[in-house]
């Protein structure tokens, strides 16, 4: 194995231009459980953070999804749902977070912030969703250019995620700006700045919980800081890592799937006149095959509890096992010529973009219908929208992200 070939180096997707399926491929073939060992040159400055220990990648679909589904055999609470190694302080903080939690716990606190996700009250804000998606692409229209990622993709996830978390207006923008940065830890230019953004996104929570407990407004963040769990308020660290995943997680994959989608479609000009023959019937479908195809998040981790085996492998407790999606949603065994992007394929939302098991994304429902809404609006009003300059990738071992896309359309008249 080469240096080249280590998935914990941040330049693998730009280098790629996305996850290394070519890679993906040779292992699932030849090495479905893959050792990928540490690599000397991988460097975090986030405090208490290493990256020393190394992990089986799973590249078959089966695999990814048997070990999601058991949590007593592959905890996302023992070790965090995250590939880094932790000191103790800072994996109890990961711990925390809705992900890490023990089972029960994460049970009932999903519990809590489910009400929002429901299709009743999902059904009364699908109208705020439209009008957003419709403001968004009016403010581009005329121009007949944007910076599509952030000019266009970002904005509804923000502010969806925002009004169902009960962030108020005028915190919006330092929210996103903050989120980005919390993500982005791989970025040397911004490395020292992800530790500041999480205790920036962390203070925010702290004043926000605060305000939630002296009037209650059935936000999420309001349910959380008063619901129980075994009779007793959730405590302030479980509050403060819930509002940080939310800042990552809530925008950030539905901004790159929208982005992903006027790549691909430019990519595809057949694909994209099917899609525009008959927008209503195939739009739905094609965002299953761009998630399938190209899913925004690249893998999570879990821990081993007991000495086991995956497949043949054999696996040891402790050892750390990485869950890749990209090379799930390309297994043969399921998705038929999988490399083909094909936005009619019958089982394209078999994928695996929002994971599966217990810790199954909860926004899920609401990502698809943004994408429907915003992309609708895209298609039918500036329908020649085309990549139209240098597209940059994130340096990221997490996320399959464009971070900048120039576009050209023709201008609306």
């Amino acid at each position: 194995m080469s240096a080249a070939d280590n998935l914990i180096d941040p330049d693998l997707i730009p280098a790629f231009g996305g996850p290394p399926h070519e890679l993906f491929d040779a292992w699932r073939d030849s090495d479905p459980v893959h050792w990928n060992p540490p690599s000397a040159s991988y460097r975090t400055r986030a405090p208490h953070v290493s990256l020393t220990k190394g992990f089986w990648v799973l590249t078959r679909y089966q695999d990814v999804v048997d070990v999601s589904r058991d949590q007593e055999l592959f905890s996302s609470h023992e070790g965090s749902p995250v590939i880094w190694d932790f000191e103790p302080a800072r994996l109890e903080e990961q711990r925390a977070g809705l992900m890490g939690m023990k089972p029960a716990d994460h049970l009932a606190v999903k519990k809590l912030v489910m009400p929002p996700f429901a299709p009743g009250e999902l059904a009364a804000f699908r109208p705020e969703i439209d009008r957003v998606a419709r403001s968004i692409v009016d403010s581009v229209a005329g121009t007949g250019h944007c910076e599509f990622v952030f000019d266009v993709a970002s904005r509804l996830p923000v502010y969806t995620f925002c009004k169902l978390l009960g962030v108020p207006d005028r915190l919006r923008e330092k929210v996103f700006t903050l989120g980005n940065r919390a993500a982005d830890t791989e970025n040397a230019a911004f490395r020292d700045e992800a530790d500041s953004a999480r205790q920036g996104l962390f203070a925010i929570a702290r004043d926000l919980a605060a305000e939630k407990r002296a009037s209650p407004d059935g936000s999420m963040l309001s349910r959380l800081v008063h619901g129980e769990v075994d009779g007793e308020k959730l405590d302030d660290a479980t509050v403060r890592m819930f509002f940080l995943t939310l800042s990552i997680a809530g925008h950030e994959t539905t901004r790159s799937t929208a982005a992903h989608f006027v790549r691909l479609m430019h990519e595809h000009p057949d694909q994209y006149e099917l899609l525009r023959s008959d927008v209503d019937r195939h739009l739905p479908n094609a965002i299953e095959e761009v998630l399938r195809h190209s899913p925004p998040v690249v893998k999570f981790r879990r821990t081993v509890m007991e000495d086991t085996e995956i497949g043949d492998q054999k696996v040891a407790k402790g050892d750390k096992i990485y869950l890749s999606y990209p090379a799930a949603n390309r297994d043969p065994e399921v998705f038929a010529d999988p490399h083909r992007f094909d936005i009619t394929r019958e089982n394209a939302s078999r994928h695996l973009a929002f994971g599966t098991g217990p810790h199954f994304c909860l926004g899920a429902r609401l990502a698809r219908y943004q994408l429907r809404a915003l992309l609708k609006e895209i298609v039918t009003r500036i329908p020649d929208i085309r990549p139209a300059g240098r597209m940059e990738m994130l340096k990221s071992i997490w996320f399959n992200a464009i971070v900048r896309m120039p576009v050209a359309f023709t201008a609306e008249g």
